[in-house]
């Protein structure tokens, strides 16, 4: 979630016991060495050439990650006025439990200091987390309240969703139903379910 301008590379993962990578990462320790590309791969960033000024962000637990990059980024350049704020973003953010939403004290201080982002965490277990005085509810169960609220629609709005596939799936078939064609939808799912969305696994 490093922002260009940042000289260090930031990680945000969640350790999958059974994953090809994030074992592997987790067992890093101060001083190890990885290796990486001299450039990022991958298209999943954000749209600020299609006309759409709006940006729902979507994302579940640790895929919030290029989120809070792209809104590092555009405060850098808002701060030195090479971004005008004509460009507004919208992040979900969901998890089971409020210890789960990585970078939300970050997002809600951002949130509060820039006019053009505003940010909603929300979790699906409350009966779990008492303390939690937020929005409840899974991701795609809000999508409709939230797209209705800020007047977000598919002639205005790119989609974007990152995280777990079932989110990714059922959100898409929402915001299908609600006008978002293939081209104003991105998405960046984190693994490959080996089961249908609803079956159990």
């Amino acid at each position: 979630m490093s922002s260009r301008y940042e000289r260090e590379i930031e990680f945000f993962f969640e350790l999958v016991p059974q994953g090809e990578l994030t074992p592997l990462l987790y067992r890093l320790r101060p001083g190890d060495t990885i290796k990486a590309r001299r450039a990022a791969k991958g298209r999943f960033t954000l749209d600020m050439t299609s006309g759409r000024t709006n940006h729902l962000l979507l994302a579940t637990v640790t895929g919030v990650a290029p989120y809070v990059s792209y809104v590092r980024t555009l405060r850098k350049d808002w701060e030195e006025r090479k971004f005008e704020g004509n460009h507004r973003l919208y992040i979900v953010q969901g998890a089971s439990l409020s210890r789960e939403l990585g970078y939300r004290e970050e997002l809600e201080r951002m949130a509060a200091e820039l006019p053009w982002l505003t940010y909603v965490p929300t979790i699906s277990r409350p009966w779990d987390d008492r303390a939690w005085g937020g929005e409840t509810g899974r991701v795609d169960d809000i999508i409709r309240k939230y797209t209705d609220l800020w007047a977000l629609d598919a002639g205005n709005t790119s989609a974007y969703l990152c995280g777990h596939p079932e989110m990714i799936e059922h959100g898409k078939a929402i915001l299908r139903r609600r006008g978002w064609t293939k081209e104003l939808v991105k998405e960046e799912v984190y693994f490959i379910l080996k089961h249908g969305p609803n079956e159990a696994g």
